[in-house]
C-alpha cells in the first residue's frame, strides 16, 4: 500500500518556524465525472484482426467447391480479395461495439465535488544573503578563476 492510500499513517510534517514564511494556498471546488472508456483503436485493430481471421477460415473451408468453368484463382489470391471485404467489416463491428460499450459505461458515471488546490510556494530567503547568483569570475592569485 502506498502513503497516498492511507493517509493517516503518514508522519506528521514539521511546523515551520515563525522567520519562514508559510505558502500561500488558493482552493476551489470543481464537479468531475468519473467514468471507464474503452479504447476505441483496441477495439478497432481487434475487429479487424478478427475479420481476417473469419475470412481465412471461409476461404479456407470454401477452396474444394466446384465453381464449374471459372478458372482457379490460387488460395493467396482469394485471401487477399475477400481479406479487404472481412478487415473492413470486421473493423465497423469493432468500432460499433466500442460506442455501444462506451454508452453503456457513460451510464455508470460517478460524479465527485473534486477540490483543487493551488500552492504557491513562499520567497526562499535567508538573513544576509546576497540576492546576486551571478557566478563570480575574478581571477585568482594562482592564475585559476573561481566558479
Amino acid at each position: 500500500m502506498s502513503d497516498t492510500d492511507r493517509p493517516d499513517d503518514r508522519p506528521a510534517a514539521p511546523a515551520p518556524s515563525a522567520a519562514t514564511p508559510a505558502p500561500s494556498a488558493v482552493s476551489s471546488s470543481d464537479e468531475v465525472t468519473i467514468r471507464r472508456a474503452p479504447k476505441f483503436g483496441v477495439f478497432i485493430v481487434g475487429g479487424a484482426v478478427l475479420g481476417f481471421l473469419a475470412t481465412l477460415v471461409v476461404v479456407t473451408l470454401t477452396m474444394d467447391i466446384d465453381r464449374g468453368d471459372e478458372q482457379d484463382a490460387s488460395f493467396g489470391t482469394l485471401v487477399g480479395y475477400f481479406s479487404l471485404w472481412g478487415v473492413t467489416l470486421g473493423a465497423l463491428v469493432g468500432a460499433i461495439a466500442a460506442v455501444v460499450l462506451d454508452r453503456v459505461l457513460a451510464r455508470r458515471a460517478a460524479r465527485l465535488t473534486a477540490e483543487r488546490v493551488e500552492v504557491e510556494p513562499a520567497e526562499e530567503t535567508v538573513d544576509g544573503e546576497v540576492e546576486d547568483h551571478a557566478p563570480d569570475a575574478t581571477p585568482r592569485p594562482d592564475g585559476d578563476q573561481r566558479q
